[in-house]
Parts: structure tokens; sequence; C-alpha cells
């Protein structure tokens, strides 16, 4: 047998409780966070391994010569399979961790365990070749091989999606999986190491000194950058999942992160905007790679899309290390599209008739104290006709409330089509309109006027299979200069359009 060796007794024993110590103190953290569970299964797995193999370099009795190393095989069976679990979290992959493949995980583990136990009555595992006086398993069953090439396959697919975590984070996220791939790293050294016959422990197994380093970085990576506070719970849960576009710039103004938002707004993929210059994924939005590049902190509303329908309320900010230095900017952006369509439409409702979306009273007034300004100081004419439908209550009673509308909308649109641009149409109330002509003397807006009434009495309407006629009546004033008001003109209209009624209704009456 191996003759006891002091010194390999003592590193293991020392590298197996310092695993059982950050292995208790990442158990006493609360809540569970993904990656934390793995992790203590790790750590604890390599007290296992490092403290029986310790027990064994320090030839301890025991039942028979190979016990403490068999013993230390349940450490190594659990180690490979905990490491996988533990990239898996880590790389976002919890979808896959269901029971039945964790069973199918465990299996395997189990199994080997089972035949290396009864190997005298099978040899499946060390095929009777297992060597006295030594302290490695240097020649073995079908077993054992496949057992090595199946752990070594998990830690190759471990490493693999550390590696690709690795490429799509930046910032401190890529420091915490830095220390963790340089832990896994050391594993596959101490491999090569192993193979090319250059182990510094002659006679003896470093692989649980190895795997001891990759523990203590992971642990290391979860005590220095509070690595579970963050990953993948902020990163994954948090951001993948937030309506609002995120995009992190580093400070080459390169993206290092985006969520699907922001796919969905870029129309591109993470895969294919990561590592590019935001003026290059931005090609299309100026202002937004304007607001990107020039400042580091600002909040400002921009529109895209081809028809800048699209309305994002955009936000930068700066991000710092813990030094306070700048390493990037968090760009976040909400789509405010159905906000920016209801301040449209309650802008609307506050100066526009719903029914027939021309301008109401109220929004007149503030239009036509305008131009009254502007007719005074330029001293160009202005004049403002008063139109009422002759005899509206009888469309009502005789057809219905729905042929009044009807009528109403159908005398709009023969307005608006005889009107100019810059004349000022308005639903002054009921059946009621007003029109302001800018650059429009007396008789120019009589002229108007005479038009107007002309082809709304010509005009037959069919609504719900009645067909009708309908007149109106109209009152004219123009502006005399500053002794007159918006209200006197308004006055002097309506006289004009009382006088059009007394004398028959259907006509056109001006007053100076």
């Amino acid at each position: 047998m191996t003759p006891p060796n002091t010194f390999y007794s003592a590193a293991l024993l020392t590298a197996g409780i310092c695993c059982l110590v950050v292995g208790a103190m990442v158990l006493q953290r609360r809540p569970f966070t993904p990656g934390s569970i793995p992790l203590i299964v790790i750590l604890f797995a390599m007290f296992w391994w490092d403290s029986t193999y310790g027990i064994f370099w320090a030839g301890t009795p025991a039942p028979n010569p190979y016990f403490w190393l068999d013993m230390s095989y349940v450490g190594v069976v659990i180690v490979p399979t905990a490491f996988l679990v533990f990239a898996m979290q880590l790389s976002g992959l919890d979808n896959w961790l269901k029971r039945p493949f964790l069973i199918g995980l465990c299996m395997e583990p189990l199994l080997v365990l089972v035949l290396m136990w009864t190997d005298p009555w099978h040899n499946l595992f060390f095929a009777g070749k297992r060597l006295q006086n030594t302290a490695m398993i240097l020649e073995a069953g079908p077993v054992f091989w496949a057992n090595v090439v199946y752990s070594y396959v998990l830690l190759l697919i471990t490493f693999i999606l550390l590696v690709r975590r690795f490429m799509t984070t930046s910032g401190i996220y890529r420091r915490q999986l830095g220390v963790v791939i340089a832990g896994a790293g050391v594993t596959w050294l101490n491999s090569f190491i192993f193979i090319a016959g250059l182990s510094p422990l002659p006679n003896a197994d470093n692989t649980p000194f190895s795997f001891t380093i990759a523990a203590f970085a992971f642990a290391f990576a979860l005590l220095r950058y509070r690595m579970f506070d963050i990953v993948p719970v902020a990163r994954d849960t948090l951001i993948e999942g937030m309506s609002d576009g995120v995009i992190v710039l580093d400070t080459n103004k390169r993206i290092v992160d985006m969520n699907p938002q922001a796919e969905s707004i870029l129309a591109a993929s993470s895969d294919g905007a990561i590592g590019k210059p935001v003026d290059e994924v931005f090609s299309r939005w100026a202002d937004i790679v304007n607001a990107l590049l020039e400042v580091n902190h600002t909040r400002v509303e921009v529109s895209v899309g081809n028809d800048s329908s699209t309305h994002l309320d955009l936000q930068i900010s700066p991000l710092y290390d813990k030094k306070k230095n700048l390493i990037g900017r968090l760009v976040v952006w909400r789509d405010i599209s159905h906000l920016k369509q209801i301040q449209k439409d309650l802008e609307k409702l506050a100066t526009q008739d719903p029914l027939t979306f021309v301008h109401n009273r109220r929004h007149f007034y503030t239009l036509a104290e305008v131009e009254i300004e502007r007719s005074i100081r330029y001293q160009s004419p202005l004049s403002i006709i008063l139109v009422d439908i002759d005899y509206f209550k009888n469309i009502n009673d005789n057809y219905g409330h729905k042929a009044g509308d009807e009528a109403l909308i159908h005398f709009t649109q023969i307005c608006r089509k005889n009107l100019r641009k810059v004349d000022i149409f308005a639903r002054f109330g009921g059946e009621e309109f007003v029109i302001l002509l800018p650059e429009a003397d007396l008789n120019r807006a009589q002229e108007t006027a005479e038009r107007i009434r002309k082809i709304v009495e010509d005009t037959t309407l069919e609504i719900d299979g009645y067909q009708f006629k309908m007149t109106a009546s109209f009152g004219v004033s123009t502006f005399k200069g500053k002794q007159d008001t918006l209200g006197l003109l308004l006055q002097k209209s309506d006289k004009a359009l009382y006088a059009a009624k007394d004398k028959g209704r259907n006509m056109v009456v001006c007053v100076e």
C-alpha cells in the first residue's frame, strides 16, 4: 500500500475544510438565486472528495486498502454533473432543468458508484486490473472509462456554455464570468498536465486540487462580485422581461447588450447587433444616433419609423464601476406612441367639433383673435360670415336625428370645398356655423356666402331612402379696424343673420 504522506494529506484536508466553510457561507445566503444550489453541491462534493482523499494519504486505518479511495469517488462523480447544472442556470437555461432531466443526470453517477462498489461480482469497473500500492486508477474496465468520457463531455459542455454567456455580456457580468471561466479552465489545464506526465504530485491524483481551485473561483465570483444578486436575476428575469427597450453601450459606443424589446424595435437580433457601433445599428434613425453619440445623460423624445409613427421616450444614463470610472451607458426607451395618440386625440377634442371635424367655438375664438391682430398690424381687410341652416328642427323631426347629423356633415363638406385654406371655419353650436375670411372685404365675403348658399339650395340629400333639400341663411360683416373687436364683429354678423331670416331665409344679408 502507498505509504502515508503528511504533505498531501494536510493539503487535501485544508482544501476540503475551505470548501466546507465556503459552502456553508453560500448556504446561509437567502433567498437562493439561480446557481446557488449547484454551487453548494459542488463545494460540499469537493469537501468530501478532498477530505476522503486526504484521509487516505494520512494512512488512516480502514476495512480494506481501497476504502477511502472508493469513498472519495462519491465526490468524483457528483462534481461534473453539478458543474453542468451550475453553468446551465448561469446561462439562463432553467427551462431545461425539469425533474426528468435532473433525474437523468443523477442516474449516471449513482449507477457508476453501484458498479464500482460491486465490482468483485462482475469486474466491469476495474476489470481485475486494480493495482496495489497506487493512489490512482491507471487501468480499469469499460465502466470506468465510460464515466471518464461522460464526465469530460459534461465539463466541455459546461465550458462552452460559460464562454457563450461571456461573449454576450459586458461590464461586471463579463468580469464575473471571466472568474468562473478561469476556474473552469484550471480543470482542463490540469487534464493536459496529467496526460503529458507533468504532474507536480508524484503517485497522486492532482485532479481534486484543480476542481477545488475551480470551486474557489466560483465562490470568489459569488462573494466578490455578488454574482447571484444580479446575474441572472437582474439580467434575465428583469431585463429580458421588461416591456421597455434596454441597450448597454461600452465606452467605445458599441452595443454590448440588449433585450428582446430592443430587438423588436430595431428589427435586429442581439447576435447581429452585439459588438457593432451604435451608429451602424441605428443608421436609420439619425435623431437617436445623435442623442447616443453626443451625450452621456439625457432624456428626450424621438420619433422613429418610415412615417415617424413610433414615438419613444429615450433615457440615457452613464454606468460607472466602483471606482467611479465610466464603463458605458445604459439606454432605456419606452414606446409612448399610444400616449402620443391619446394626446393628439385630446387636442382634437379640445379644438375640434366631434361630429363635423371642423373647429369648435372655443378654438375659433383663439384663431380669430390672432387674425384680427394681424389685420390691425397690416391694415388688411377681414370679414366674418355667420350661417344658420333653415328649419333644421324639421329635418330632425321628419327624418330623425341621424338624418340631421348627415345634413350637418354634408353642409360642412360644401363649405370646405368652397373656402380657402386660410379661411377659418367652425361650428358655433347646433346648426349654426361661422366663417372668418382673412384678406377678404365685404364684397368678397358676400360672393363667398352667395356661392355656398346657391350650392346648398341646389343639392338634394338622400338619407336612409328619404330625399330632401335644405337651405341656409347668411349674415356677413366686415372688420373696420381698431374700433372693432371680435365681439362687435360677431354681433354685426348676428344682426345680419337675423335680418336674413326675417326676410324669408335662404338669403345673404350684409352689414358694414
